[in-house]
This record gives structure tokens, sequence and C-alpha cells, in this order.
């Protein structure tokens, strides 16, 4: 472990679980522009627009895989070990990536390398949350998304400045490009701790002790440190009942399988909005949909990535103040709006309607990473039960892999049979997102992840649990674990706690 200690050491652990999210990043802004490079696309034999779709899709083939994989070992090795193997995969899959010599090796390496991002992704989110405080950790996970936002930016100018080359270069240079992120990751990754609350979980009570008192900056014997490890214990024994299978599907005291499902239902939720529709194909859009030539849609594109990483640094002060389901609003009623206007600028087809068109994408961008980028990473952990956690979120990423496969895969299909009415359907999607998360998802924000887990048990059905977080919230009070604390969410003792700072902590 580094000499690092308390916040440098939950910065270091952000900056490297963010590598994984950067290149993710990274694939979308890649494969948009390079889909429709000449030199590529004769090495996959000038495909219909089908096999172009399959062929950028199939990296989240992988993906899914990747995720399922993680299922199956982030609880047996925990999670700092399956992002290390993650590396290791993906930068197998880039030795074969970047020497591609036909479609049949680009398919099979793109599935190797989401096989690697699909176990990076699953892993990292539930370690990030699992190290940080509650305070810090939507700010961190939002952080963890600028990088991803740094590596579509990167991706795109890449492709920009080298597309003027007229040679294999073009493509393959981007490709090897992708290796310097696992090996980032791989050599930081080495030197940190595991999550505490994982060690805790499997009898290594005395490691976690360590580890958390290195990532808090405390002495192990500190009341805070011993409080924290406490309510670790206190959440495992209440979620007791083993982390197989059937864990994730057993409702128990704990409502398991409602937040298996809400975790899942987030992860896919966000593939609704259309984003995979916009940032893999912008460029493909607007030489298809919008009319322009090859360079100057992928100079748009370009700095379109620019604005959106710029408009990302807003979230790191929203995510705290408005709670997670008001971004969520947030998000799908600007994105709703936005997907309205472009279907009828295409609709309209005029070159001033072609203006106004990219305009309300560039609007587009900001509502998604205001909304549902700023959570789709630190919901599903905060809701999820410690003892199935692992499992239960490599679930939900599988699920978010699932939905951007049929999103990514039907784009260019949709826009060359039904052009502007492809924007009707993401819009319609959007409003009924916010259906969904006014109904069932409840406010997590600024909640310990152990008081998240006493708020299900102690709460009658999803609409309790939704009705109670509001009322948290709304009177900022911070639940803590502790039998006394069952008091703090009876709605009728809210009012009168509401100018309390603190549930006491028993």
């Amino acid at each position: 472990m580094l000499s690092l200690r308390g916040k440098p050491l939950v910065y270091l652990v952000t900056v490297v679980s963010s590598t994984g999210f950067c290149l993710f990043g990274y694939d979308n802004g890649l494969m948009g522009q390079i889909i429709s490079e000449p030199n590529f696309l004769d090495l996959i034999g000038n495909p219909n627009s089908a096999v172009q779709g399959f062929v950028v899709s199939s990296y989240d083939i992988g993906c899914m895989l990747g995720a399922l994989s993680a299922v199956l070992i982030s609880e047996q090795i925990g999670r700092r070990r399956t992002i290390l193997l993650a590396c290791i995969v993906h930068l197998i899959g880039d030795a074969i990536n970047a020497s591609s010599f036909s479609l049949a090796q680009v398919l099979v390496s793109r599935i190797i390398l989401g096989i690697g991002l699909g176990l990076f992704t699953s892993a990292s989110p539930v370690w990030l949350a699992e190290t940080t405080t509650a305070e810090m950790r939507a700010v961190m996970v939002a952080v963890q998304l600028t990088f991803l936002i740094i590596g579509t930016n990167i991706a795109y100018w890449v492709d920009y400045g080298l597309g003027f080359l007229d040679n294999e270069i073009s493509w393959r240079v981007p490709f090897a490009l992708q290796a310097v992120y696992p090996l980032v990751a791989f050599g930081f990754t080495l030197f940190l701790p595991e999550s505490p609350r994982w060690l805790a979980a499997h009898g290594h009570t005395q490691d976690a002790l360590t580890a958390l008192s290195a990532l808090r900056d405390l002495p192990e014997d500190h009341e805070l440190i011993q409080a924290e490890i406490n309510d670790i214990s206190s959440a495992i024994e209440l979620e007791a009942g083993g982390s197989s299978w059937g864990a994730l599907f057993q409702q128990g005291p704990a409502k398991v399988r409602t937040r298996v499902i809400i975790a899942c239902a987030a992860q896919s939720m966000q593939s609704y909005c259309g984003i995979n529709f916009v940032e893999y194909y912008f460029p493909f859009i607007l030489q298809n949909s919008v009319g322009l030539s090859p360079n100057l849609a992928n100079l748009v594109s370009g700095c379109s990535q620019i604005w959106f990483l710029l408009t990302s640094f807003l979230t790191w002060f929203l995510i705290n103040r408005l709670g997670r389901r008001r971004l969520f609003y947030l998000g799908n009623v600007g994105m709703g709006s936005c997907m309205i206007a472009v279907s009828i600028t295409l609709w309209w087809d005029s070159p001033s309607s072609d203006i106004v068109t990219i305009v309300f994408f560039w609007l587009y961008l900001p509502f998604f990473t205001w909304g549902w980028m700023s959570n789709m990473w630190t919901y599903p952990a905060e809701i999820l039960p410690l003892h199935v956690r692992g499992k239960a979120l490599a679930l939900s990423v599988f699920f978010l892999w699932a939905n951007q496969f049929w999103t990514v895969e039907i784009a260019p299909v949709s826009i060359d049979n039904i052009g502007w009415r492809s924007y009707v359907i993401w819009a319609v999607l959007n409003f009924a997102c916010c259906a969904v998360v006014y109904f069932f998802f409840p406010e997590t924000s600024s909640m310990t992840l152990e008081s998240v887990d006493f708020l299900f048990s102690s709460s009658n059905g999803i609409r309790d649990v939704v009705s109670k977080s509001e009322n948290l919230w709304k009177n900022k009070i911070h639940l803590e674990v502790g039998a006394a604390a069952a008091a703090a969410i009876d709605e009728e003792d809210i009012g009168e706690k509401a100018n309390t700072q603190q549930v006491e902590r028993v």
C-alpha cells in the first residue's frame, strides 16, 4: 500500500477507478469516426449498415460477458483483484485489435476488449463506493464520470487528427492507444487498499480496520473508525443469509429483490435516454441525418465533446445539492425535450433547421451528464445491500451492456429506415423514465451505505421507502445505523428532528 492516507488516498482510488471509465469513453468516441474511415471499411469488406452496427456493438457483447464474469468472481477475489484481472484481459484484446487484418479478428478483439471493460466497470463503482465517505461518494463518482467524457474527447480528437492520413495508421494508432488506460490502472491498483466492507464481510476484520484507518487517516482505535466498523458489522448481520445467486431474488427483511430490480432498472434506463445512439454515432448522424461532410461532421462532433466535458464539471456541485431523484428528473425532461426538438427540425428539413438540430444535440449532452451520467454508477451501488453488492451490481451492469448492445446495433439501421421518427421514440422513453423514478427510486443522497440498508429493512414496501427517503432528504436528516435510529424514519417524527444535524448514533 502507498504511504498516502486520508483524502489523498481516496482521490487516488478515484483516479485509478476512473481510468476504466476513461477507456469506456474512449471507445464511445473511437468507433463513431473509425466506422466511417475508408481504410477501415476496406479491411472489413465495406459492409452494409447492419454489419457496421454489429462491428460497433460487438464490444457490448464482450462487456455483457465481462459483467457476468464479475458476478462469479468479484465476491470471491475482491474488488481490487477483479480490476487487476480486467486490465490483463483488456491488454490482450488491445494487442489483437491493433494488429487486426480481417473482420473476424476485429470482432474477436472487440469482444475480448469488452470482457475487460465489463469486469472493470462492474468492480470499480463498488470499490469506490465502499472506500469513500457518504459525503464524498457522489462527488468522487461524478469525477469518475468526467474522466469518461475526457476519454471520449481524446478519442474524437485523435481520430480527427489521424483522419487526414489516407492509410491504416488512421485507425491502428487509435486502437493501440487503448492499451494506455489498463496499463496505468494496473500499475497503481497493485498498491491500493481493498474495500474495507468486502474485507469485513469475508472475515478479514483486522485488514478491514487497517484499510479504513488509512482511508480516513485516523488511528485504528479512533472512535469514528470503531463506529464505522461497527456500522459495517451491523449491516452484515442485518443482511445475513448468504450471497448465493438465490439471495439476489429473495426479498427478506432487507428487501433484496426489490433493490436488485431497482439497480438493474437504473442501469438499463440510462440506455433508454438515447445517449448511446448519440455518442457512438454522432459523426454518422451528422453525415446521414443532417447532411454534413465527413470532415465537418467530425469537427462538429469533436467540439461537442469539449462542450460535454465543460458542462460535466457542474455535476460535481449539483449531485449532493439536488439529490439523486431531482437530477434524474432534470436529465430526462431535458433530454426528452431535446429529442422532440431534433425530430421536428429533421422533419422540417431545411438549411436553417439543420443548424437548430445541431444546437439541440449539443443541449442534449449536458442534460445527460447532469442527470443520468451523474447517477448511473453511484445509485445502484448505494441501493444494493452489502452481502450481494458485488453480484448484484455486476448483474445490473450486464443489463446496462445488454441494453447498450441493442441501442448501438439498431442505430444505423433506424437512421436509414425511419429517420426523424427515431428521435420521437427516444423522447417518449425519456419521459417514461421520469415516471419510473417518481414511483420506485428512493433518495439516497448523503446517506451511508449502512443507513440505506436500515431504511429498506424498516419500511413497508417500495412506496414507503420512497416516501420516507424523500422526507429525510427534505429535512436534511442524516440517518445512521442503530436500533434507536428507527424512530428517525417515522414521518411524524421527521418534522421534530428537522432542525437537528444528525440522528444520534447508538
